[in-house]
């Protein structure tokens, strides 16, 4: 049993945050196991070419293991809501000896890997912090990098979802809605789990998303630091195609084919990538429709997203209905 200590004066104290370590490690793992995330098959089929994994030989032998446990150094806790990945990477690499030797023995409790050994006989468990924080930076390059506005969106907008929820209705709902494996009874989360383990976060939980988890995670990097990984909502719409959908003659089909998208708000140029339009083009039709109310917009830092209105939604299972009963 996974047990987190969480009464009312730690859930005060929880927050979001955004790691994009979190996700850059759950993602290697999902490229060892792809079975673990079927949803994210396209990502994964595209992604494992360009990865050397002699390159990162380190950080393999870290994650690539059957075990559930990953070694917690490698995803430190977030200091704010969203840190940048230079500040992730220095705690990686500032990790304490004896945290990175701990970890490791929880990680492979019989024998080292090769990779593990050769690190820590050149130069000890401090070695193995920086090492893995620069094959770290090498692995989001190749396998995020690119991707990253797009998953952040999907991020982001899974946490003002439920921020708004908590608004309205406290955040202990939060808690139960992240995953029906986790179990809240007002002073303890729990989650069955094959070893028992219990953390006490101070000052609180500390909870972020993921478009690769298929479940729940938790990083314990140091003494009183609990950060709660969880799936976040709309994952499966990161990697896939647009659907398409019939439209009426009035709106056009391309224009609905857009509408559609974006139940997952999206900037023009995503748009223009994903339905293979220009960048014009897409701007056009969503012009026309924000003008019919079918779509707003809302600055994301240098970026303007577009979402489909609730207006927007009926339409399309309307078209979607009456294309289903016409066959």
């Amino acid at each position: 049993m996974l047990t987190v200590r969480v009464d009312a004066e730690r859930l005060v104290n929880s927050r979001f945050a955004l790691s994009r370590l979190a996700e850059l490690s759950c993602a290697l793992e999902v490229l060892t196991h792809p079975g673990r995330a079927p949803f994210a098959r396209r990502w994964v089929d595209a992604t494992r070419p360009r990865l050397d994994i002699d390159a990162v030989a380190l950080v393999h032998a870290l994650v690539e293991h059957e075990s559930p446990y990953v070694p917690d150094f490698l995803v430190p806790l977030p200091a704010g809501y969203e840190p940048s990945l230079d500040a992730e990477l220095d705690a990686v690499a500032a990790a304490a000896p004896e945290t990175v030797r701990e970890q490791l023995a929880r990680t492979f409790p019989e024998k080292l890997p090769a990779a593990v050994t050769r690190v820590l006989d050149r130069g000890g468990e401090r070695a193995v912090a920086a090492l893995a924080a620069a094959q770290l930076r090498h692995c989001w390059d190749v396998t995020l990098a690119d991707s990253w506005p797009a998953l952040r969106r999907v991020l982001d907008e899974d946490v003002r979802h439920r921020a708004a929820k908590a608004a309205r209705s406290g955040f202990a709902t939060i808690l139960a809605g992240l995953h029906p494996n986790l179990r809240w009874d007002g002073t303890r989360l729990e989650r069955d789990a094959a070893v028992d383990m219990s953390f006490d976060p101070a000052p609180g939980l500390v909870l972020t998303p993921s478009v690769f988890l298929p479940w729940t995670a938790v990083w314990n990097g140091a003494p009183g630091d609990v950060l709660l990984g969880y799936p976040a909502r709309g994952r499966g719409a990161v990697w896939s195609s647009p659907s398409p959908v019939l439209g009426t003659p009035a709106l056009g089909a391309r224009r609905v084919a857009l509408l559609a998208d974006l139940d997952t708000p999206r900037s023009t140029s995503e748009l223009a990538s994903r339905h293979r339009l220009s960048p014009a083009t897409v701007s056009y039709h969503l012009n026309r429709l924000c003008t019919d109310g079918l779509v707003t917009r809302r600055q994301d830092g240098h970026s303007v997203l577009y979402a489909a209105t609730e207006g927007a939604r009926s339409l399309l299972a309307t078209l979607h209905s009456a294309r289903t009963s016409s066959r």
